[in-house]
């Protein structure tokens, strides 16, 4: 979920972005990174002649190269001192990268298949397979604008607030997720308005001019897209 509140000064003559995200995220991920889980290189123990599980390479990226890497079997607590002991990070980062390692499967003794060659191969392969939806499961995404605006002949400020929630749609038994639909739809949008010859503004222009709008949130609204608006 991520919140953008909007400010605005003198008619909306300055318009400022503030996400609000979990940066644990970020900080997984870059742990990740650091560690070699993103690495596009061959790995040495998947090509090594002999049939390689996920622990194995686990343990090689986290540093541990032993003959017996296969039977060394590591929790997560171990993990979160390892990656702690390598100076990757630290705290409650490295306790959720270590989380997150377990969870996509890499401690398991499961062996990889052949057509990973690398240690970015085997990490797409795991997420492909713990992250996907369920059929019971859809995504959700809440986008939520509050503009504050401070007319410059004294008349009393107006708070505009407007809403978006939108889940995943399934047709036919084919799921689009809300995060496909409401970044591919409105960009889609914008490129008919401006095949169709409804734009007439040229350059880089912000979102706040009606005639970009206007039409943008009718054409959405037809598809479904509908914005909860309140003035105060």
């Amino acid at each position: 979920m991520v919140k953008c509140e909007y400010m605005t000064k003198r008619w909306l003559g300055s318009m400022f972005e503030k996400n609000s995200k979990d940066t644990c995220f970020s900080g997984v991920m870059g742990a990740l990174a650091k560690i070699g889980f993103f690495n596009t290189e061959a790995l040495s123990t998947l090509n090594n002649g002999e049939k390689p599980t996920y622990r194995k390479a686990l343990l090689q990226l986290l540093r541990l190269n032993n003959n017996n890497l296969d039977g060394l079997a590591m929790n997560e607590k171990e993990i979160t001192e390892r990656i702690t002991t390598l100076g990757i990070c630290q705290g409650e980062i490295a306790v959720r990268t270590a989380k997150t390692i377990m969870f996509l499967g890499f401690h398991e003794s499961t062996e990889i298949p052949a057509s990973c060659q690398s240690p970015f191969d085997i990490t797409c392969l795991l997420m492909e397979k713990a992250l996907v939806y369920s059929g019971t499961e859809q995504d959700m995404v809440l986008l939520h604008h509050e503009v504050e605006v401070d007319f410059p002949d004294g008349q009393p400020a107006e708070n505009h607030r407007a809403t978006l929630l939108e889940f995943g749609r399934t047709k036919d038994g084919n799921t689009t997720t809300a995060m496909a639909l409401t970044v591919g739809i409105p960009a889609a949008v914008g490129a008919l308005l401006l095949l169709a010859n409804k734009i007439q503004v040229n350059g880089v222009i912000r979102p706040i001019i009606s005639e970009v709008y206007m039409p943008a949130l009718e054409i959405l609204e037809a598809y479904g897209f509908k914005l909860l608006e309140k003035i105060e």
